[in-house]
């Protein structure tokens, strides 16, 4: 496949082209749309026929250029500068899969036209919303859900499925909910509003051939809402449960992922100290303040501190506080304890602390006091520690490095947090989640990610977890200017020649791997089709679907 790039005016973009016949120009009809005065309203003509590339001048006004030469006709190839009338672009040979967007951001500003096209007549945010958000909403109905949690959970549930600026629920005047996305203003929008028992759900959509699809589905929304409020005019009873948290943003589509969160909402609930396990990477902070939030100690402080970051002097100094005159020049100041009294202190790396250190701790949680460095006077320190290591604590007893009191002091309750290679499922979610703030960041407009980057970022077997792919998709945005798709020149070498699996991932990890990549080159073999690819795998459909959904592999809709 073919695509110009460059610059019109003072934006770079790119322009994919077809096969078959490509017209170039400043009309809106033109398939390569180009906004410059020196350009005609039909300027030129493009055929692509499989490797090859035809140009033809469609007697513009101020002619058409091969690499300076003013031609009427011309074979095109890679790296070949053509220019139409002031506006030169470059013509790159891009590999299929690199010119499809297998993730796009949505949140990416569209023109007026292009946002009610999109919208008209797409029924897959009716699916969506029936498929995905529905049961569980019904499961909250029949779970005696009063109006206002329901009205997160139905405002929450609009606004992932369907192509909305905003969603908002409204009692009166009192806002129940709201959620809009950035990047969407200038998008010709539609309000949609339908009440409900005293109710209103209001859904800005994107275009009036949007709203008329999807009235039936935003009164639905609004008609569980109702029922809410009727089944639960009072307060709720001592006895219901406590709304727990949502999850932290992208939400995990891994299972096990899922689970992890269910049950660290549970686990919040409680008095105990956690130890979460994990590899360098993998969000074991984020964990530990999604515990905090759901927990009764959350309007308290979270505090945190890297154990392994600090020798033990000014470790000690940091956990326990000081008190003036210790040293030369030194001032009083609190330490964590203190500045965590009420909350919770996240202790991360905590395998990598002195056992001196270790004995100081346990005292401090028997009697939920601390003494600064240098201090007799007893300070208040009532706090629950998360804390969490990517060392074996256990070995570490058996070799003498951890105190087994501590250690059962601590992992009262241990959470194990998989690795990024064994949530592949995730990494599409997570990289269009980093990409989209990286680029908002930077002020850059990015289309999405194309297929053949998504496959090679499910492929890779990130070393350094979802840290890593967070710094991948940073380094991405900063190579493109805009309205680009993240293709595979914009990924590091490393994640686009991925090395084999390192020493100790372990048989299953290896068979995975290659399955993976057997997987994929059958699919990317066969257009995508899985059905070709099952008979070429000698698999059946079933079985290869299981397999791909386990595995995470990205399949082209």
């Amino acid at each position: 496949m073919f695509r110009l790039v460059g610059s019109v005016g003072e934006r770079r973009a790119t322009f994919p082209l077809r096969e078959g016949r490509n017209v170039v120009g400043s009309a809106p009809e033109c398939d390569v749309r180009l906004l410059h005065p020196s350009v005609s309203r039909r300027h030129a003509e493009l055929i692509v026929s499989g490797d090859s590339l035809q140009l033809t001048d469609l007697r513009s006004r101020n002619g058409t250029f091969m690499d300076g030469e003013r031609k009427n006709q011309g074979q095109l190839g890679a790296g070949v500068m053509v220019g139409f009338g002031n506006v030169s672009l470059i013509v790159e040979s891009v590999a299929a899969a690199d010119a499809v967007a297998a993730i796009e951001l949505t949140a990416a500003p569209a023109a007026p036209a292009e946002a009610e096209t999109v919208a008209t007549g797409d029924s897959r945010p009716v699916d969506r919303f029936a498929a995905e958000q529905l049961p569980a909403l019904l499961e909250l109905l029949r779970d005696g859900a009063g109006e206002a949690r329901m009205a997160a959970a139905v405002g929450a549930a609009l606004f992932e499925t369907l192509p909305a600026r905003a969603i908002e629920i409204v009692r009166g005047e009192a806002l129940l909910f709201r959620a809009s996305k950035e990047g969407m203003e200038r998008a010709a929008g539609f309000a949609l509003v339908c009440a409900r028992g005293g109710a209103e759900v209001r859904a800005d959509l994107l275009g009036e051939g949007a709203a008329r699809l999807l009235r039936p589905v935003v009164e639905s929304a609004a008609s569980l809402l109702a029922l809410a409020a009727q089944r639960s005019p009072g307060p709720q009873p001592a006895s219901t449960k406590p709304d727990s948290p949502p999850p932290p943003e992208p939400r995990s589509v891994s299972p096990a992922m899922q689970r992890l969160y269910s049950e660290a909402a549970r686990g919040a609930r409680g008095s105990v100290s956690i130890l979460i396990h994990g590899e360098s990477g993998t969000g074991k902070e984020v964990l530990a303040r999604y515990i905090h939030t759901a927990s009764a100690r959350a309007r308290k402080p979270f505090v945190a501190l890297n154990c392994a970051a600090l020798p033990r002097d000014l470790l000690e100094a940091e956990l326990f506080g000081i008190e003036r005159g210790v040293a030369t020049g030194v001032e009083a100041r609190p330490g964590k304890f203190e500045l965590a009294h009420g909350g919770t202190l996240f202790l991360d790396e905590i395998g990598d602390m002195a056992r001196d250190t270790q004995a100081r701790i346990l005292r401090v949680l028997q009697e939920s006091a601390v003494f600064r460095v240098g201090g007799s006077v007893a300070r208040p320190a009532d706090v629950r520690i998360v804390a969490a290591t990517n060392r074996d604590l256990r070995r570490l007893q058996a070799e003498g490095e951890f105190r087994s009191d501590l250690y059962y002091r601590i992992a009262t309750w241990v959470v194990e947090l998989p690795p990024l290679r064994k949530r592949r499922a995730d990494i599409g979610n997570l990289a269009a989640f980093f990409l989209a703030r990286e680029a908002a960041a930077a002020g850059v407009r990015i289309s999405g990610i194309s297929r053949a980057a998504l496959e090679a970022l499910q492929a890779y077997h990130w070393p350094g977890n979802v840290r890593q792919l967070e710094k991948e998709m940073a380094r991405a945005a900063l190579v493109l200017d805009g309205g680009e798709l993240v293709d595979l020149s914009c990924l590091s070498a490393a994640v686009r020649e991925p090395e084999p699996l390192p020493p100790g991932s372990g048989l299953k990890a290896a068979l995975e791997d290659a399955e993976r990549r057997a997987i994929m080159a059958a699919l990317e073999g066969c257009g995508g089709e899985v059905g070709e690819a099952a008979d070429e795998l000698g698999l059946g459909r079933s079985t290869l679907y299981r397999r791909i959904k386990e595995l995470g592999i990205a399949v082209k809709s």
